[in-house]
This record gives C-alpha cells, sequence and structure tokens, in this order.
C-alpha cells in the first residue's frame, strides 16, 4: 500500500480528525485549498479562505500576486500556491490551532500569577497583583492572547500618559509586569515609555540625624540611630532579633527582613552579610535591651513586627516636622549612610558589601555630594596647569 503524496490542488485527498462538536461547525473532512485568481485592474490577485482561532467560519483573504504584464494567469496560480502553501493554512496543524479556543489575557495572567508570581517574595506579589487587577486585566482581560502586538502595547501606555494620573517610574513598573505576563511573543516589542525625570533622592545629612535622634524617644531613638550607623533596609532593621547584634565585637547580622507582619529572607543573596557597627551605637542597643536574650530588637506591645509606613507617619514625619527639616522617609537614613561613607573615602566594595548591594554601580545612585562637601573639595584640589595650588 502505498502513501499519496500531498498537493496543494482541489482534489487533495487528506482528511483531518474530527474536531469536537460541542457547538462548534464540523470540521471533518475539510479538504485543502489552491484558491482562485481574479484580475483587478492590471494586477492578479489571489482569493483563499483561512481557519481563524476563536472563529467558526472562515474569513476570506485577497493578496495581490503581480502585473498582467509580467505574468500570465498560470504563472498567477502557480504563485498563489506557494504563497498558501509558505503560509501553511492547507496543514492540519493550522487547522488544529484554529479550532481551539483562543486563550485569554485573563487566563494567561492567571496563570502566571499561580504559576510564576507565587514564588515571588510577598511584596512583589503584592505590587504585581495589584497592577495586574487594577490596570491590566481591565484593559485586556477578554482579548485574546494572540492577538495582543506591539502596537496593541503602544495604544495602552499612550492612553496611561494622557490620563495623567500615574508617575512615568508607575508605568515603567506596569510594562514590565504586561511583558512578564506576554512572555515571548513580547520580547522583540519597542515600545515608547514616558521618561523618567531625574530627581535626587532625599537623604539625611550627619546634622539632621542628629536632631532626629535626639527629638526621638524610646525604641525609635535607637532606630534611627542604627538605621544611619549601618545603612540598613529598613524591613531589614524591622526583622533584627537580638541574637543578630553581637556586642562584644560591634557588629550586627543581617539574616532575615520583615514586611508587613511577615519575617522573609533579605531581599538578595548580597543581603545576607555582617556590618560592622560604631561602638557608640551598639551601647545604645544594649541599653535598649536590657536583660533581654531573643525576640525583635523593634516590635509592638504584641511582639509583632514595627510597621515602615506607620513609623514613617506617625514618628518620623512628626519629628521632622518639629525640629525644621524636610520631610523624609526611613530610606533616607541608607542613602546618607552610603553618602557619608563615599565622602569619607572609604572603599567601594566595603561599602557595597555593609549596605548589601550586588554591584557598585546601585551603590553609586545612593551617593549624594552636598554643596558644601563639593566647594570643600574644590578649594582643597585647585590646580594650574600640573601644579597643586594650597
Amino acid at each position: 500500500m502505498t502513501t499519496k503524496p500531498l498537493h496543494l490542488t482541489t482534489e487533495l485527498d487528506t482528511t483531518l480528525p474530527e474536531a469536537p462538536r460541542h457547538g462548534r461547525k464540523s470540521m471533518t473532512r475539510r479538504r485543502g485549498q489552491s484558491g482562485t485568481v481574479v484580475l483587478k485592474g492590471e494586477m492578479w490577485h489571489g482569493r483563499y479562505y483561512e481557519d481563524v482561532a476563536g472563529q467558526l467560519e472562515r474569513i476570506r483573504r485577497s493578496v495581490p500576486i503581480g502585473l498582467k504584464s509580467e505574468m500570465t494567469k498560470s504563472q498567477a496560480k502557480h504563485r498563489l500556491m506557494q504563497i498558501l502553501a509558505d503560509s501553511g493554512v492547507n496543514t492540519a496543524a493550522h487547522l488544529e490551532k484554529s479550532v481551539q479556543p483562543a486563550r485569554s489575557f485573563k487566563e494567561a495572567a492567571e496563570w502566571y500569577e499561580e504559576n510564576v508570581m507565587s514564588t515571588y517574595k510577598p511584596s512583589s506579589r503584592d505590587s504585581s497583583h495589584y497592577i495586574i487587577k487594577k490596570h491590566l486585566t481591565p484593559r485586556f482581560g477578554s482579548m485574546p492572547v494572540d492577538s495582543m502586538t506591539e502596537r496593541t502595547a503602544q495604544a495602552w501606555i499612550s492612553d496611561l500618559q494622557k490620563a495623567g494620573t500615574l508617575a512615568p517610574k508607575t508605568i515603567h513598573n506596569m510594562w514590565k509586569v504586561l511583558k512578564l505576563i506576554m512572555g515571548k511573543p513580547s520580547r522583540d516589542w519597542e515600545v515608547r515609555l514616558p521618561e523618567i525625570p531625574e530627581s535626587e533622592q532625599r537623604y539625611f545629612t550627619p546634622e539632621e540625624v542628629q536632631k532626629i535622634v535626639t527629638a526621638a524617644k524610646g525604641q525609635y531613638k535607637v532606630l534611627f540611630q542604627l538605621a544611619f550607623a549601618t545603612g540598613m533596609r529598613i524591613g531589614e532593621l524591622l526583622g533584627l532579633h537580638v541574637e543578630d547584634v553581637d556586642t562584644q565585637n560591634n557588629i550586627v547580622y543581617v539574616r532575615r527582613s520583615a514586611w508587613g507582619k511577615q519575617e522573609v529572607t533579605p531581599k538578595s543573596r548580597a543581603g545576607y552579610r555582617e556590618i560592622d557597627v560604631d561602638a557608640e551605637t551598639i551601647q545604645m542597643v544594649k541599653a535598649h535591651l536590657g536583660d533581654r536574650k531573643a525576640g525583635r530588637i523593634f516590635q509592638t506591645k504584641n511582639g509583632t513586627p514595627l510597621i515602615n509606613g506607620n513609623i514613617v507617619k506617625q514618628v518620623l514625619g512628626p519629628i521632622c516636622k518639629r525640629v525644621g527639616i524636610p520631610h523624609g522617609g526611613m530610606h533616607a537614613f541608607r542613602h546618607g549612610r552610603v553618602s557619608i561613607l563615599q565622602q569619607d573615602g572609604v572603599p567601594g566594595d566595603l561599602i557595597k558589601k555593609w549596605v548589601g548591594h550586588t554591584s557598585l554601580k546601585t551603590t553609586s545612585r545612593y551617593t549624594h555630594f552636598p554643596e558644601e562637601f563639593r566647594k570643600r573639595i574644590v578649594e582643597k584640589s585647585v590646580r594650574i596647569g600640573n601644579k597643586q595650588v594650597a
């Protein structure tokens, strides 16, 4: 028994497997097609039908083939057959794809949240879930993933910019989540995102920290002092346990972080570290702990971690206002610490290790040089030619 070769003719004797009949038009015995060639003016056009995902009825296609003056009708028909072969419209694979239910963006997002986002840290899961629920699903929810293109994404980004309710950085973050859900199809998309304006992060100077620590009371006095002395992230500070502080050798070990009322791992592998701390700060920690040998160093009356938002709103913010300095959050201590270490000429690799950065490039973004420091350096190093003037 021999098998006949597959040809693109109207007598194609290939029978495709029967598709499910659950309310869908039967696709049994769908034969191949060679299409038809018609003359429109001076141009040959080829007509054929194509199955489309999510639709029961095939759609009619028409493509220009060539000028009448350059080819005969037979040549035009041969060219159309090549087009059909290249597009694969007569293959079983093309038909099988067309009869599959179109996968919506909502379904893709739900799969992503369940299978990928579930591996993220709680803070990342929370922010990504909010973006999906608030901004992505309302816009793309019912749209078939296969129909989403670079133009679809660009139109969405443009609409966000026109609305003017979101910061450019927020739009950038939303675009990242969309790309993660879309996966491979979006890797080659080139969209124009809003430019993120360069604005210097608020950082506390040593003088400002002194005013804050002096005005603070109870555990917050120690918290603010330790924040500047170590440059630790707020989550790392709130995740500290008594046993994480070596009061004999003046070292703080970062082993965990706190997010909300949960204890989680540090931000990255570089987050696991030991930080050398000055003796005065360690003495403040010892006095705060008293006889305690276990538990969190900073905690609520119920023993749960403090909440960053509450600290800034209820304690740090009012202190800044009371002592007459610009408002700043807990991250301003971290930026201030890196800046003062850079100004003091501490080796970059040591600063990177202490603050838990993965690269010196990141550390440089945390560095700020105040005007008085810049002027002092200029006056100290005035040069004429190759000669330094004292």
